[in-house]
């Protein structure tokens, strides 16, 4: 019987830990971050641009076909400015930057840099709460999103799946 709720005890003790590193860091954290690192989120919209890039690259994968050389510097810049994944769309097209995510491909959290010239519609005043909960989203739904604007053409966003 002691062994069970020792079991039981760690178990919970574990899932609440999990729980408390699964959430997203702040808006001010990644505004910050994005003020310090702006030169090499550039330099990487830049190569973009250059290579026509369309696909993701994470620290152990990669779609697009790139050199050795021109992939360890793509993974240079994403890992110096805390992005855990880019994935981009080809020359002049937006893309996005996942800072950080919980859960699963069907249902987690992310929040990170989108590049968009285009004005994204509507644009919020944080995004530090789940869309689920501060909008209006029927429950048939299961994917909501949301951005704030960072200035010239870079935004702040969350998306979300459950």
């Amino acid at each position: 019987m002691r062994a069970g709720r020792a079991s039981l005890g760690i178990s919970i003790l574990l899932l609440l830990t999990l729980q408390c590193a699964c959430d997203l860091p702040s808006d001010s954290a990644l505004i910050n971050r994005f003020s310090q690192k702006r030169a090499q989120l550039d330099r990487i919209r830049q190569m973009i641009d250059e290579d026509n890039l369309d696909g993701r690259i994470h620290a152990d994968y990669a779609d697009p076909k790139l050199s050795v050389a021109r992939l360890a510097e793509y993974r240079s810049l994403l890992r110096n400015a805390g992005v855990m994944r880019l994935w981009a769309h080809g020359t002049s097209k937006p893309f996005e930057l996942v800072v950080d995510g919980s859960g699963f491909l069907s249902q987690g959290d992310y929040k990170g840099y989108l590049y968009d010239p285009a004005p994204q519609n509507p644009p919020l005043p944080s995004l530090d709460d789940s869309c689920f909960d501060t909008e209006q989203i029927p429950a048939s739904q299961r994917f909501c999103s949301g951005v704030r604007n960072l200035g010239n053409g870079w935004w702040l966003i969350r998306y979300e799946y459950r």
